[in-house]
């Protein structure tokens, strides 16, 4: 069949708007938010800060950053009808679908929406941002038996989220280390959960409704699930000695190799650098976990043996992401792999807020052509 001019199936490579956010340079393996390069960002940041700059478009003064650190601690606590809808799920509901109907709940009294207002959108955004971690936590905890646990206002969003999730004030070097992820899973221009939110509020509908159709977008196996898949691998190889093996009969037989990768990038993920790098910091200071430490090994051994034997082979080939390292990561900080797609909203709700306030500021609703295949000349027949 031949295609049409412009037609492109799953919009690939249709540039389908602007945006100022980030940007993703995948020929050179490089992601920008605002211009900044996520390795600077890793170094530098913190999630307040981030989420400013986001949402502004500028980074912070003192003053600045103080106030949406304030904002943040302050919009913590869920409303009652929220934390009904998520104490009534089932214990065996899937934490997204939670969260999808937890965001619908926090819709109920958003009133219409003012597209160039941007400061109540802003601030509808830090709203959000603060309750869906306290969403995350809260229907966690519910799973796992436990009662919830009130925030405290005394920490900053990644301790506070691992308090609420744990019971456990973390320690600063873990702490950091989820700053880190979270900095790390923040925006990734229009992937697959940001176009959503984009044509969802393109229609005018409220901000948190678009975001609970972006969460939708998430659950999915091809977008958010892989990092839980990737420990899943893992845990089948058995064993660091049976890695190698496994390696070469994954290739021999053209199967999907987890974590390996990705539609836009066609060299290493910057930020499988980075997470890779405070993986080993942690496997080096937990070594009496055996089990994460062949976990690692494993992944290691799947990781180096993967681009060893990929480049005998091609010129250009694929490279791992940053789902390949963020599971051993969370896991080795006491998460549970059913947690790690909702972890990802935790950090992902401020790119797609800042998308939806960009978006805004000059809306047209998003109405693609289609290409019809089907018959053009069909009557009714008795």
């Amino acid at each position: 069949m031949t295609q049409d001019p412009g037609f492109s199936k799953g919009l690939a490579g249709v540039v389908a708007d602007a945006t100022s956010v980030s940007q993703v340079q995948g020929e050179e393996g490089r992601l920008i938010y605002r211009g900044i390069p996520i390795e600077e960002i890793a170094e530098k940041s913190t999630f307040e800060e981030m989420t400013y700059l986001l949402l502004r478009g500028k980074q912070p003064t003192k003053e600045e950053l103080a106030k949406i650190t304030a904002d943040l601690k302050a919009a913590r606590a869920l409303p009652k009808y929220v934390e009904t809808v998520i104490d009534s799920a089932p214990k065996s509901a899937h934490p997204m679908m939670i969260l999808q109907s937890a965001m619908a709940a926090l819709a109920f009294e958003q009133g219409p929406v003012k597209l160039t207002d941007v400061e109540t959108n802003v601030a509808s955004a830090i709203r959000l941002t603060s309750q869906l971690a306290t969403v995350v936590a809260r229907a966690s905890r519910n799973r796992r038996g436990l009662p919830a646990i009130a925030p405290k206002n005394e920490l900053s969003h990644a301790e506070n989220f691992l308090y609420m999730l744990s019971g456990n004030v973390p320690n600063k070097e873990e702490a950091r280390m989820f700053d880190v992820a979270l900095l790390l899973h923040m925006d990734h221009d229009f992937n697959a959960s940001t176009f959503a939110a984009r044509v969802i509020a393109s229609t005018e509908a409220n901000l948190v409704s678009s975001v609970s159709g972006a969460v939708g977008a998430l659950s999915g196996p091809l977008h958010g699930g892989a990092n839980e898949k990737v420990l899943a691998m893992a845990d089948s190889i058995g064993s660091p000695e049976k890695a190698k093996e496994w390696v070469h009969n994954a290739l021999a037989t053209k199967a999907k190799v987890m974590g390996f990768g990705h539609r836009v990038y066609r060299t290493m993920d910057p930020r499988a650098k980075v997470l890779r790098a405070m993986l080993e910091e942690l496997v080096e200071k937990k070594k009496s976990d055996t089990k994460a430490q062949a976990t690692y090994e494993t992944l290691r051994i799947v990781h180096d043996t993967m681009i060893e034997e990929l480049s005998k082979k091609e010129k250009d080939y694929i490279w791992p992401n940053v789902d390949f390292w963020s599971g051993a990561l969370y896991k080795l900080m006491g998460i549970e792999s059913i947690d790690f797609t909702p972890i990802f909203a935790v950090a992902r709700v401020v790119g797609w807020s800042s998308h939806i306030i960009e978006m805004w500021q000059d809306n047209r609703i998003y109405r693609p052509a289609a290409k019809y295949v089907g018959p053009t000349d069909a009557h009714i027949v008795r």
